[in-house]
């Protein structure tokens, strides 16, 4: 038995089996953490991300805020607020850090001036939610030019 242990076949296959153990043992560490690392982080849940105005007539600059609540653990920072285009506004009147379970808003404007038909706009919300850091937004409408 002792040749067996001090043949070389026997060293490669106690060598193969120690990074066997040592894979598995950081594979497991390695998930844990992530896994303990999401249930405690930031999270942001919105009422809804999809608003339609309807349809409206041209000219008037819509409103609209996409309530959210940050259903994390840790506090939810709003990084940045994107909209799709010029004609469209976005903005957390100010406050970007919300602490667990407050809630907040994002303010959206769209300038219907000018403007005919079907519109779809996007706002992307940039956020520290390890599984949404990009939020879309979207609102739709239909501008009629010949209403008022």
């Amino acid at each position: 038995m002792s040749n067996f242990i001090q043949s070389k076949a026997a060293k490669a296959g106690y060598l193969i089996l120690g990074l066997l153990v040592i894979s598995s043992v950081m594979f497991f560490l390695m998930n844990n953490s992530k896994l303990s690392a999401s249930v405690s982080a930031s999270k942001i849940l919105f009422e809804e991300e999809f608003h339609d105005f309807g349809t409206v007539g041209q000219g008037p600059v819509l409103e609209y805020s996409f309530k959210f609540t940050n259903k994390g653990k840790s506090p939810l920072i709003i990084e940045k607020v994107q909209p799709s285009c010029g004609c469209t506004g976005a903005t957390t009147g100010g406050q970007n850090e919300y602490a667990k379970g407050e809630s907040g808003e994002i303010k959206v404007t769209f300038n219907t001036q000018g403007r005919t038909g079907h519109q779809e706009k996007h706002i992307i919300v940039f956020t520290n939610d390890p599984d949404m850091p990009q939020a879309n937004l979207k609102f739709t409408c239909n501008i009629d030019e010949k209403m008022q």
